[in-house]
């Protein structure tokens, strides 16, 4: 069963490493078509070399660039917090286990999402105790 809701999920922290967090909008449909194409430009790239890496980065970027509204513990190269803007999510996505963090906290459970068990389940492996026993004993 699928499971609807009318209220609008407000935005949520992830602790992405010690003494850094980040605060983001839950991914909508609109952000995840919007990443969709920016996966479908990097397939449409003429150089095809690592077309695949590209593109899960290229998901992961947009994604945080949409999903970012604010951070605790990031900060500028003279110790300054850094504000939140396009330019400073892309310079935390190049601090690897930040951008790890990310994906994993924030993009891959969006897109498990679909795995879900939204349907009927299949039937338990093995013979069902309600059936009758239909073989003949053994001589």
């Amino acid at each position: 069963m699928i499971k609807l809701s009318t209220s609008v999920a407000e935005p949520f922290w992830l602790d992405l490493l010690p003494g850094v967090r980040v605060k983001v909008r839950p991914i909508t449909v609109a952000s995840m078509l919007v990443a969709r194409e920016a996966v479908g430009k990097v397939y449409r790239d003429e150089d095809q070399t690592d077309v695949a890496t590209r593109a899960g980065m290229a998901l992961v970027h947009e994604l945080a660039r949409r999903g970012i509204v604010e951070w605790e513990g990031v900060g500028t190269a003279e110790g300054e917090p850094a504000t939140v803007t396009g330019e400073t999510i892309e310079a935390l996505l190049d601090h690897w286990p930040a951008y790890d963090a990310l994906d994993a906290l924030y993009v891959t459970p969006a897109l498990r999402r679909d795995e879900e068990k939204n349907a009927s389940s299949n039937s338990p492996d093995g013979t069902s105790g309600e059936d009758p026993n239909t073989a003949r004993p053994a001589a």
